[in-house]
């Protein structure tokens, strides 16, 4: 007997396609593949080719007396495909559903060209004005926007960990105990080469091997550095709906905008999103992949619902 496939609805090959590409990333993605393959039944069941929050939560709450958690789950794991179609321009994803403040990922703050351009100004009238502060600011700022490394990471670099000739930095110790290299754009270089005229001329003598130092001549502290941050995007009145940015929303900002120009470039994120991770130093492709649901959202913005497998995505 011929085995029936294990998808038949009208986004067979994208689910196919999808789950080849998780677990060729190192994903078990067994409970997943579990819960897409439910997905798929269900679609053709509607005898449907769209999907929208409603169809979405009929299948979410298809199955009686599951946990609160596992509803999220079942909810989180359509979300994850329908992203990654997104991604592909191949239709819009779906917001999560409300979330206790307690619960889940906070949704991250994504900083525009000219929020940008509004902290950087502000950060270069830092006082006092004839110190190297405002120049550390503005140089960290800049880096972490168009590198996305933690704010950890840039703070704790040597001035032997940055080499300014080839372009590269040298991240010792990160957050999971390994180290890495990061090329970095040769604008950025000379950001950095300037930079470093001025902390030798305000710095002569410092007392750290910080490349990045404080009016102290020592490291800049991640307290200190986190403390003047916000007030900076206070002043520059950058504001969520419900709350302030973060900083870490630096690096969710470089991780977007590079998923977003390698979509318009066409170019194949298969391939890309894994040297992404390498770059950023996650220690789990899982983790990069949660940058998707960013990016997807913003592909997706304006449209109403969600429309795959037809002709209207040739």
């Amino acid at each position: 007997m011929k085995k029936a496939p294990d998808f038949s609805s009208f986004i067979c090959n994208n689910l196919s396609e999808y789950i080849k590409f998780m677990i060729d990333n190192g994903r078990s993605f067994r409970v997943e593949t579990t819960i897409l393959k439910e997905f798929d039944r269900f679609l053709q069941s509607l005898a449907t080719e769209d999907i929208n929050s409603d169809n979405i939560d009929s299948f979410v709450y298809s199955k009686p007396d599951l946990s609160s958690g596992q509803y999220e789950n079942r909810h989180r794991i359509i979300r994850g495909f329908l992203d990654y179609c997104a991604i592909k321009g191949l239709g819009e994803s779906v917001p999560a559903p409300p979330r206790a403040r307690s619960q889940g990922r906070r949704i991250p703050y994504l900083y525009t060209t000219t929020d940008i351009e509004k902290i950087l100004s502000l950060a270069a009238k830092l006082n006092p004005q004839n110190s190297i502060r405002p120049h550390s600011f503005q140089a960290i700022i800049g880096l972490l926007y168009c590198t996305g490394m933690r704010i950890s990471e840039a703070l704790k670099l040597d001035a032997d960990d940055v080499d300014l000739e080839n372009g590269i930095l040298f991240i010792q110790n990160t957050k999971f105990k390994k180290s890495r290299y990061v090329p970095i754009h040769p604008t950025a270089v000379e950001v950095l080469k300037r930079y470093l005229k001025l902390r030798n001329f305000y710095s002569s003598d410092p007392k750290s091997q910080a490349f990045f130092l404080s009016t102290r001549n020592d490291r800049l502290a991640y307290g200190t550095f986190n403390a003047t941050f916000l007030q900076l995007i206070r002043k520059a009145e950058i504001r969520t709906e419900n709350r302030n940015s973060r900083t870490h929303d630096l690096r969710h900002t470089f991780a977007v905008n590079r998923m977003l120009k390698w979509y318009k470039d066409d170019a194949d994120f298969h391939e890309q999103l894994p040297v992404l991770s390498t770059y950023m130093g996650h220690a789990h492709f899982e983790d990069t992949t949660y940058y998707l649901n960013a990016s997807a959202e913003l592909m997706a913005k304006g449209s109403k619902s969600f429309r795959l497998g037809g002709n209207d995505n040739a």
